[in-house]
């Protein structure tokens, strides 16, 4: 007699759809870039909880440090809400210019460095965040950790995405 339970064959032979790829890719993407803020700042003092409550205070301003863990959350949301935004944005623009999956890996670094450039040029000026300069070695770090931990695996979900896309 057989005890073992059964998984049916629709659960298994399923991967993730072309859509469930991009969000993976979003969700990754921004795992890394938020793992790199922990273990880059954290040498100089800032605990995961200051930085989540730093993305946090983009909309909620210097309070957000004095609310402790629900602005933490908060700022866990917003930063996996950008990357997963961005994630999509980069698949939609990739459906209307197909080099960017078929080149994934250099459309990857450039995406990087464009999400970079906009976060502090455009994103950070515009919210509550009153932001002084950065030190070189924080700006390469940050470029770096944009270009490869946060774009690599959503231009890769990208391009398995479109592959999928393609084959259907």
């Amino acid at each position: 007699m057989n005890t073992t339970p059964s998984i049916p064959a629709s659960v298994t032979g399923h991967p993730l759809t072309g859509l469930g790829l991009v969000l993976a890719g979003g969700l990754l993407g921004g795992a890394g870039d938020l793992a790199f803020a922990f273990l880059y700042y954290a040498p100089a003092g800032a605990t995961p909880i200051r930085i989540l409550q730093g993305i946090a205070s983009g909309v909620l301003g210097q309070g957000s440090f004095q609310m402790g863990l629900e602005s933490a959350a908060l700022g866990a949301f917003f930063h996996f809400f950008i990357s997963v935004c961005a994630a999509f944005v980069f698949f939609l623009v990739s459906t209307k210019f197909s080099f960017l999956t078929r080149r994934w890996l250099i459309s990857a670094l450039i995406f990087g460095v464009l999400m970079f450039l906009a976060m502090r040029l455009v994103v950070v000026p515009l919210s509550a965040v009153k932001a002084g300069h950065m030190k070189i070695s924080s700006i390469i770090g940050e470029l770096c950790s944009h270009m490869i931990l946060f774009a690599i695996p959503i231009a890769y979900a990208a391009s398995r995405a479109a592959a999928r896309r393609r084959a259907n």
